[in-house]
């Protein structure tokens, strides 16, 4: 009898294994009191030919998600630090979502302490300094789901038990 109370519980923690990866950042804007800092100035070389990716998702959790993994692959394939307006189209279909990205990778060079002439675009209108977003999908790993093999071993090996007992 403890064999087979054994086996039954092995077979349900063998049965609920699942492996979740994920990642933390942390990161800290530089302004406010007491903190003084000399701004960096880069150019931003954008590519001047509009490029997509296309990817095909299976039961995607969030749309959001989705539309990063999309971003992060075209970055990826263009070898570019940031996608210039993005545009983005899905179409789902029996549970699968297809979703489409277009823009203008853009790479930075050039990466340098502000100088008198940079000022001179802070004179022309400030509000076209623009930050980059920046998104962390969380990254679900799904294990292949091979809990119905090992139940169907308990349960054979629970009824060569049961026979040999009887």
């Amino acid at each position: 009898m403890r064999k087979i109370t054994f086996l039954a519980f092995l077979g349900i923690i063998l049965t609920s294994c699942s492996v979740t990866k994920s990642g933390t950042a942390k990161s800290m804007d530089v302004v406010g009191p007491g903190v003084i800092h000399k701004p960096v100035v880069v150019d931003l070389n954008v590519n001047p030919e509009k490029v997509e990716v296309t990817t095909t998702f299976n039961g995607i959790e969030s749309l959001e998600n989705a539309k990063n993994n999309v971003v992060r692959k075209l970055l990826k394939e263009q070898h570019a630090d940031v996608l210039v307006e993005p545009t983005f189209e899905t179409i789902t279909k029996n549970g699968k979502t297809e979703l489409t990205v277009k823009g203008w990778p853009a790479t930075y060079n050039n990466f340098r302490p502000i100088e008198e002439k940079d000022l001179k675009l802070l004179e022309v209108k400030p509000s076209y300094l623009q930050k980059a977003d920046t998104y962390q999908p969380v990254i679900q790993e799904k294990k292949k789901n091979t809990g119905w093999l090992v139940t169907l071993g308990v349960v054979l090996l629970g009824g060569a038990v049961a026979a040999t007992l009887l």
